[in-house]
């Protein structure tokens, strides 16, 4: 739940108060797979520039 915090997506109080943990597990994979999202984007310009040279 660092994670989440670091981010700025959630506070500890929100964690502890607001969120169940199932929500805050829900919320911590979104914020992954938008992690991945930005990664494989990256990846892919990063091989489309590669190919243009």
């Amino acid at each position: 739940m660092y994670s989440l915090i670091k981010a700025r997506l959630a506070t500890m109080w929100e964690l502890k108060n607001v969120y169940t943990l199932d929500e805050a597990l829900k919320l911590y994979a979104l914020y992954c797979m938008e992690l991945d999202v930005e990664r494989c984007r990256a990846d892919d310009a990063q091989a489309e520039r590669d190919r243009r040279r």
